[in-house]
């Protein structure tokens, strides 16, 4: 190929390398070389100058390990200055001593280069005295080459694409969510960073920035729970109410579904939490129970229909519970305080949480801020209200990069709202973190 139609933009592959490997070693000229692999004469030196190894003196035996450029006209004599310890020093140059590195000592040395490394070829291929020579010697290796531009391709994609300003923006930024609870999801969704959420995760994993892994992950605890015994029930009691007749039902009658839920604080306290999860809006609101009961759970119920204004089928469609003696009162649930049927109750099957897992699922936000084994017996209303609002003001993926109040907004009446005590907080002060909305010490 003639190098006039060599494309000066072309990488060079390895297969070209071996061929500028193959003419060093032939001793031909750069424009011969370069005119055979198909590149300009400058990408040829450039990529020699690059690319070339080093492979130090030759340790040769007998051969002259002194490389100072004046080695052949120097006659200097008693650098040491010990002539008593190597008797005639005085009388025999410095140049020819075995004792003593006389380049190390004299303040005329100068490195001897090699004229073949000075200047074109730049490397010692070819050369009949490489064996030998006790001077800094260079090779040009294709396969070398070819590991070393790899490695500087691989270290420009390295690293964090941004300036230290805009880093410490963003570990800033970062540190002050999780300090506060937040989601990595959310702090990215509410503020102007100079990195996507992919990055920063890939950022963190390769040690990038000072944040640590452990930091974002969730911190797992595996303990084998003991079960309270399953209340036993007559053949047929949830006849008519159990998942498989939820599943029969048409799709557009399943599309407004609440799933229902208690969370448990100390397991000696009897008040606990129910909890709502409209699963279209991903909003999950909290009621507080004075006891773990059918009675209480009842009566909440009732509460909330009355917060409806008479649409409570409207707001929260189907029902589905899991099977927990708090919600036996099957009658007591479907039934209207002002006659007539509220909503359709459905349970799952035993031993089987994912059948209503999205409420399952959300419990996880309320636990950041509320961890197990947390006392609920100074938990009021209002301050669970105030905890509702935080959980359901996080940013989610899943909403569509909203929060799931602010769907709930669009949809729930601004009365039924007000009367829950639930509101949208600013992005900036959400909180997800325990001690913080709800101190069981105080």
């Amino acid at each position: 190929m003639d190098n006039e139609t060599a494309s000066p933009r072309k990488q060079l592959d390895i297969e070209r390398r071996r061929m500028i490997e193959r003419g060093l070693d032939e001793g031909k000229s750069f424009t011969c070389i370069a005119r055979e692999a198909g590149a300009w004469v400058s990408t040829v030196r450039r990529e020699v100058l690059r690319n070339r190894r080093c492979d130090n003196a030759s340790s040769a035996k007998g051969a002259d390990k002194n490389d100072c450029a004046h080695l052949r006209s120097c006659t200097t004599k008693f650098i040491c200055g010990e002539a008593s310890r190597y008797g005639a020093c005085e009388k025999r140059l410095c140049r020819r001593c075995q004792a003593v590195r006389c380049q190390d000592l004299c303040p005329g040395y100068e490195v001897r280069i090699c004229e073949t490394v000075g200047r074109a070829p730049f490397v010692c291929n070819g050369c009949d005295h490489f064996g030998r020579c006790t001077l800094t010697r260079y090779r040009y290796s294709a396969d070398s080459a070819q590991h070393q531009a790899r490695r500087r391709s691989s270290d420009a994609r390295g690293g964090i694409d941004m300036t230290k300003e805009e880093a410490d923006i963003l570990v800033g930024t970062v540190r002050a969510g999780l300090k506060q609870g937040q989601s990595v999801h959310h702090i990215f969704a509410t503020n102007d960073l100079p990195c996507s959420e992919r990055s920063f995760y890939r950022y963190v994993h390769n040690e990038d920035i000072p944040i640590l892994a452990i930091d974002l992950a969730k911190k797992v605890k595996y303990k084998k729970r003991r079960h309270a015994k399953a209340v036993s029930h007559a053949n047929g009691f949830y006849a008519g109410h159990e998942y498989e007749d939820y599943l029969a039902l048409p799709e557009e009658d399943r599309a407004v579904t609440t799933e229902v839920d208690t969370v448990l604080g100390r397991m000696s306290e009897s008040k606990c939490i129910l909890s709502l999860h409209r699963t279209d809006l991903h909003c999950q609101l909290y009621l507080l129970l004075p006891e773990k009961t059918k009675e209480c759970a009842v009566k909440a119920l009732d509460w909330l229909e009355e917060c409806s204004d008479g649409r409570f089928s409207e707001f929260f469609g189907l029902m589905l519970f899991d099977r927990g003696c708090e919600f036996d009162d099957i009658a007591g649930i479907e039934r209207s305080v002002a006659g007539g049927t509220r909503c359709a109750a459905y349970f799952t099957d035993p031993s089987r949480p994912d059948q209503k897992g999205a409420c399952e699922k959300n419990h996880v936000e309320l636990r950041k801020i509320l961890p197990k084994g947390t006392s609920l017996k100074g938990l009021d209303a209002y301050t669970l209200a105030e905890i509702c609002s935080h959980v359901n003001s996080t940013v989610r993926k899943g909403c569509g990069d909203i929060s799931p109040i602010q769907l709930a907004q669009m949809v729930l009446p601004k009365s039924l709202l007000d009367n829950l005590g639930i509101r949208l907080v600013p992005p900036k002060d959400v909180i997800g973190a325990p001690g913080i909305l709800y101190d069981p010490n105080h």
